[in-house]
């Protein structure tokens, strides 16, 4: 009887539903700090204007978000930015609202080609990785040292900002397994009510990452880090 408890026990630490994911938006307590004020209205209220348009935005989010602190800074990542943006700017317009849910086997392919050009053009992992988000919203995660790549224990390359792209992808498959899809969107629509603005999916992954236990959790239930990216 005890040995069953302990198995149940196990059973339950190594799961990982849509209510864990909530659990995890909710936890989350940046919503109001100054760097997320500025995501609702420079990433996703500008999200369908032009990707070339919108470089002065660009800077602006990514200086807010910490992501310029390299040699140059914003010299260097418009410089970066506006070349990467003319050598991919069909790629990443036919990237353009589609979500991360929907993507298909070569469309990581595709995400793998343009975070490698962009890093092969100077730019380092958080810049490239807050960078992606910033022009495909619904498509990517955010990327960062402290935070994802930390908790997740995953390289600084665009391997693995693909492999942590198909993590998300893996676990909202996961949880949507036995239901609609129109759950996450529902979880989108309730979080919206709680902190005051809307967040699309990859938003809501990413605040799975400021949650250790959780976290581990998530990548448990696909398997062990292996499985999981």
């Amino acid at each position: 009887m005890a040995k069953a408890s302990v198995m149940l026990t196990k059973a339950r630490s190594a799961s990982f539903e849509l209510g864990q994911l909530r659990e995890a938006a909710q936890k989350y307590t940046y919503h109001n700090a100054g760097t997320h004020g500025v995501w609702p209205r420079l990433v996703w209220e500008r999200r369908s204007r032009s990707p070339i348009a919108r470089l002065d935005d660009a800077v602006e989010f990514l200086g807010k978000w910490k992501a310029l602190r390299f040699k140059g800074g914003k010299t260097a990542f418009r410089r970066i930015c506006s070349t990467w943006l003319r050598e991919n700017l069909t790629i990443i317009e036919s990237l353009q609202g589609r979500i991360l849910y929907n993507l298909a086997p070569e469309d990581f392919q595709t995400v793998l080609r343009i975070s490698s050009s962009f890093r092969d053009r100077g730019a380092p992992p958080t810049t490239f990785g807050k960078a992606l988000h910033f022009f495909l919203p619904e498509t990517v995660m955010l990327w960062d040292q402290a935070i994802v790549r930390d908790t997740y224990k995953l390289r600084p390359d665009p391997e693995s900002y693909v492999s942590y792209q198909r993590f998300g992808w893996k676990l909202l498959h996961h949880i949507t397994r036995n239901k609609s899809v129109s759950v996450l969107q529902q979880l989108e629509s309730d979080h919206a009510k709680t902190v005051g603005y809307f967040e699309p999916i990859t938003m809501i992954l990413d605040h799975l990452a400021f949650s250790p236990g959780l976290s581990s959790r998530a990548v448990a239930a696909l398997g062990g880090p292996s499985r999981a990216f």
